[in-house]
């Protein structure tokens, strides 16, 4: 009985052995750069129906920006390509372009969590602290890539672990972040850098001295952020309400990517036509902070 029982376990167990062992070895659904890129594409290009656009041409345009755009990201050896995170940025592509919509909206687009955010990860970073970076997807280990002389002007970047900090504390080390409505630098008449408060409206500001977050600095002064269809250079430049500052309706804020019949976003986004943009649904970006954070990675 006890053997009889044995056996029965064991004779079970292969089943399960062996498709432990298949599910492990299963093929990558996007096992290259190539496969990834042409996959990508047809996800974005799924917006086509909803602007009556030319599939083929968009397909051409999404497929060939992104091969570019993924040999940058990788050309330094920083970045690799990730098959594991290829299908979490596909899928989010398919459900935001898919299904006739006619918006894709800037929390969508921008973010952690967002089309840009997950299509980054397509790319993983390998530098590690105090090494050299341009973002923080270059950075391994959710370090962030922040100034290496924080409150200086130095344009240097490394990667470096977030050390949150309090208004008027020292930021002296990379890493050290400055609480909402503060910056590091040096306080008037000192040498170390402390997080000091930002510009209030109708102050003035600069790159290295910025506004309150409710405001943008525009002409050396802070003031309102603009509002529907305002020109922008960024999205820092818009007002909560049209987060988006859309490069291809001529930069003007924005809710978001918006797909009609002639739409520009049609034409700019998908196709390519008549701007230039910054990486427009390629395979590698930015944060998003001022480009089309188009899920490019």
């Amino acid at each position: 009985m006890r053997s009889r029982l044995v056996r029965g376990l064991a004779t079970g167990a292969l089943p399960l052995m062996a498709w432990a062992c298949s599910a492990q070895t299963a093929a990558p659904l996007y096992p290259d750069v190539a496969t990834f890129c042409v996959a990508k594409a047809k996800a974005i290009c799924q917006a086509v129906a909803i602007c009556a656009a030319d599939p083929t041409a968009c397909q051409t345009y999404q497929v060939s920006t992104c091969d570019t755009d993924a040999t940058a990201a990788t050309a330094s050896g920083v970045r690799k390509y990730s098959s594991e995170n290829a299908p979490a940025c596909i899928d989010a592509l398919s459900s935001a372009f898919g299904n006739n919509a006619s918006v894709v909206s800037y929390a969508q687009l921008v973010g952690p969590g967002s089309l840009t955010d997950k299509c980054e990860r397509v790319l993983v970073g390998s530098a590690t602290k105090d090494q050299p970076c341009a973002s923080d997807y270059d950075c391994a280990n959710n370090l962030i890539c922040v100034p290496a002389q924080p409150g200086t002007t130095s344009s240097q970047s490394v990667c470096a672990s977030a050390v949150p900090k309090n208004a008027m504390d020292l930021c002296a080390e990379p890493g050290d972040q400055c609480p909402t409505d503060t910056y590091c630098a040096p306080p008037p008449g000192g040498v170390a850098p402390e997080c000091i408060p930002a510009a209030q409206p109708g102050q003035a500001c600069a790159a290295a001295a910025p506004c309150v977050s409710a405001e943008r600095c525009s002409n050396g002064l802070c003031g309102a952020r603009a509002i529907g269809r305002m020109s922008c250079s960024t999205n820092d430049d818009c007002a909560a309400g049209v987060p988006y500052c859309d490069v291809y309706a001529g930069n003007i804020c924005t809710i978001g990517l918006t797909f009609a019949t002639g739409a520009t976003d049609c034409e700019g986004f998908l196709l390519g036509m008549g701007v230039a943009a910054p990486d427009a649904g390629g395979a590698s970006g930015s944060d998003g902070s001022g480009d089309d954070g188009s899920g490019s990675d």
